[in-house]
């Protein structure tokens, strides 16, 4: 995907980063171990999946136990996913449009809707409602994050309304406000600004209008808003 809105444009557009060996990236795991983190979380990953999986073999045999995390836009192809049924503790992924003409226009893809809701649902599949430990740690299990965007464009009721109705509303659902004009946003009308107060009430409406019964909303004085 091309967001235009990508927040972590740096590192998706502009290619920033370094190159690490496989073995090097194992140790990068059994670090983390050592420092204290609940998972091991692989940020739009599917593109590196040989060598992220070769070093978690590796770093499984010298002791790492963490859960993995497949944070994903949601543009997967369930195929890809089937393979990796066992390897994968925790997928977190988008539900980011309910129309393929919005998908074109900010993330340059033509077919993520049928994607994506294949893709969701091969993941709950996989690894079902989240569990967590006895320090209310998540340990597997399926969250979906939906992203408010101005003017509606997430799709939010059509998108919402598909998870329940093939899922549940005991889904874990995250509901984020966090939009703000990044890369190519501000030099796109519509796109442009922060999402409105009234936008992510009318979307946290929405949510309880569904029932969802396990759903984190985000604090829109704490990320700005209008």
């Amino acid at each position: 995907m091309k967001c235009l809105f990508c927040q972590n444009f740096p590192f998706s557009q502009l290619g920033n980063g370094k190159t690490i060996s496989v073995p090097e990236l194992a140790e990068y795991y059994l670090h983390l171990a050592e420092r204290g983190v609940h998972n091991v979380n692989f940020v739009t990953p599917t593109h590196f999946l040989p060598h992220l999986f070769e070093a978690l073999l590796i770093a499984r045999e010298k002791g790492l136990t963490l859960p993995i995390v497949y944070n994903t836009s949601g543009y997967e192809r369930a195929e890809v996913l089937q393979v990796l049924e066992g390897m994968v503790d925790i997928y977190l992924p988008d539900i980011r449009y309910a129309d393929n003409r919005v998908a074109v226009q900010l993330s340059s893809v033509s077919d993520y809707v049928e994607n994506d809701r294949a893709a969701i649902e091969e993941m709950f599949r996989q690894v079902g409602q989240l569990q967590v430990d006895d320090q209310e740690i998540g340990i597997q299990g399926l969250i979906v994050r939906h992203l408010v965007l101005p003017g509606g464009l997430a799709g939010t009721r059509p998108s919402l309304t598909w998870l329940k109705e093939q899922l549940g509303n005991k889904i874990h659902l995250s509901l984020m406000c966090q939009y703000f004009p990044a890369h190519l946003a501000p030099k796109t009308p519509g796109m442009d600004r922060e999402i409105t107060h009234e936008e992510y009430s009318e979307a946290l409406e929405i949510l309880e209008e569904l029932g969802f019964e396990n759903a984190w909303a985000q604090d829109p004085e704490a990320w700005g808003g209008a």
